[in-house]
């Protein structure tokens, strides 16, 4: 399985919004050019981390974004949810069905175990990605 780019740039704004330091929100240009990044692109990001609530668009002179959670209750499924969205990671095409199509039973059963696999792979992954917040990368970077 491969991740999006957008995933990393997801965690760099994440990053950047829990610096302690910062004191004010910060614009999406201002995020872009901090990250070297193409502003648009970035817009679509931030925008889906918006409606995944972990961070909050603020109106006005001093608007930009911050955290909409402290770093601890932010899992990296959470990012990578917000990204991604629920897609399973196999999603058959049929094209098995097609060349094999004089032997459907046994195509039956081993595309049933195959979605099973990679089911239960997703969900372990998925439930990994969740015992890890932000403030544990946070804190292994500080001290690192």
């Amino acid at each position: 399985m491969k991740l999006s780019g957008a995933v990393e740039q997801a965690c760099c704004i994440m990053a950047i919004l829990a610096d302690p330091q910062r004191k004010a929100p910060i614009t999406n240009d201002a995020l872009a050019e901090k990250m070297l990044v193409s502003p648009t692109y970035l817009k679509k990001i931030s925008r889906k981390l918006v409606v995944a609530k972990l961070i909050t668009s603020t109106q006005g002179a001093v608007g930009g974004f911050i955290l909409a959670r402290e770093m601890g209750q932010v899992t990296l499924h959470d990012v990578v949810l917000a990204i991604e969205g629920e897609a399973p990671f196999f999603q058959p095409q049929g094209i098995v069905e097609r060349v094999f199509a004089s032997r459907s039973r046994q195509v039956e059963i081993g595309m049933t175990m195959i979605e099973k696999v990679f089911s239960e792979a997703q969900e372990k992954w998925n439930e990994y990605l969740k015992t890890v917040t932000l403030a544990d990368v946070v804190k292994e970077v500080m001290h690192g």
